[in-house]
């Protein structure tokens, strides 16, 4: 079309996702009622979908969830407006999805899948603490000028690094006390934490958290025009830049489904892990490069592409990120040593009219970690 401009960048970031401002006939008490009938309603589904008898399985989610529910009933009254930030709906769906998929590879491979419902819950906690507490730490100053923003955490402020970290050393501790083989549940567990990683990176995009520098070009690179995002405090508001979450997305997709056509043909458990390590360690270097929120921490401030402001090189998840690959080629190396491991045998579902429930300890070979 004649006299038409370059192509313009455009925005399709909408950090909220939903926002409800509650209507004056509610009260904090009909907001109790209704957190705990969800709750009772989502209880009696899982319980007709699973038809177990009661135990200790997933109590603590439901204790989380009515201590939520008790939260926003007590904060939130009559005139306001509940936002429902898109970045927290999508890690959420991220990690229930990932539960899904590894309790299906649990019972493939002839486990208990209420091991990973439990390990599940602690990892939660463990990912969602440590995140936090690493991002914390590398921007201490910002937090002591203040305090509040502590627990902004739909702003972002979230690192994939620290809650990694945290949910390794909750699942190693799980299965050392349990008794089950860690490099085993490890390998089941690992391509759902690259499959909820893409779906937290999205939730980072949203939020405009992580983001990345600009790209320099009028037709290339995300826009962000929303003024609680990390790019707003940034000044990058309206600048076309780097979509480093969609990259780093890019990136766990792709081991994902690496990861997913592996599966079958490894030849130890701990494989995966070791796998993911290098690859995640080498794509995120990568990533790193092109990201713009100086914040995160920079240990030095090395240019390649003749934009001193934003350093390409060296972040202190480049640290990391190097650290990851060095360590998953060791164990890689390491576990290659052992001697090879017959295939996991399936239940067969033909033979059997429900597959039997397998306990962790009658299941797996002697625990692999030192005592």
């Amino acid at each position: 079309m004649g006299g038409a401009g370059p192509r313009k960048a455009r925005s399709f970031v909408h950090p909220i996702l939903i926002s409800f401002v509650f209507p004056e006939f509610l009260s904090r008490i009909s907001l109790v009622e209704i957190g705990l009938t969800a709750v009772a309603i989502a209880g009696l589904f899982l319980w007709l979908r699973t038809r177990e008898r009661f135990s200790l399985r997933g109590f603590g989610f439901w204790v989380a969830v009515y201590a939520l529910a008790r939260y926003l009933a007590w904060y939130a009254g009559p005139g306001y407006e509940f936002k429902l930030h898109t970045y927290g709906v999508l890690i959420a769906v991220g990690f229930v999805l990932g539960i899904w998929l590894a309790m299906r590879q649990a019972h493939r491979e002839g486990l208990d899948p209420g091991i990973i419902l439990d390990l599940s819950f602690w990892i939660l906690i463990a990912a969602m603490v440590g995140s936090r507490v690493l991002f914390i730490i590398v921007n201490i100053q910002d937090y002591i000028a203040d305090p509040l923003a502590l627990i902004k955490i739909w702003q972002g402020g979230l690192v994939f690094y620290g809650g990694f970290i945290g949910a390794v050393l909750a699942s190693w501790y799980y299965c050392r006390r349990h008794g089950i083989d860690f490099f085993r549940i490890a390998d089941i567990m690992i391509p759902s934490v690259a499959l909820g990683h893409v779906l937290g990176r999205l939730g980072c995009f949203t939020a405009g958290c992580c983001h990345g520098m600009p790209t320099g070009s009028d037709w290339f690179g995300a826009i962000f025009h929303d003024h609680g995002t990390v790019v707003a405090r940034n000044h990058l508001l309206g600048t076309p830049i780097h979509p480093t979450q969609l990259y780093d997305a890019a990136v766990e997709l792709s081991i994902f489904v690496f990861l997913i056509l592996w599966r079958g043909r490894k030849r130890v458990h701990g494989e995966l892990l070791a796998l993911w390590l290098m690859f995640y360690g080498l794509g995120r270097f990568v990533v790193e490069m092109f990201r713009g929120d100086t914040e995160r921490g920079m240990l030095l401030r090395i240019d390649l592409f003749g934009n001193p402001k934003y350093p390409q090189l060296l972040s202190t998840s480049q640290i990391v990120a190097l650290g990851l690959f060095a360590f998953g080629l060791g164990l890689l190396l390491l576990l290659r040593k052992r001697p090879r491991q017959a295939p996991v045998e399936r239940p067969d579902e033909s033979k059997t009219q429900e597959p039997a429930a397998v306990s962790a300890r009658d299941s797996q070979p002697p625990p692999s970690f030192p005592a």
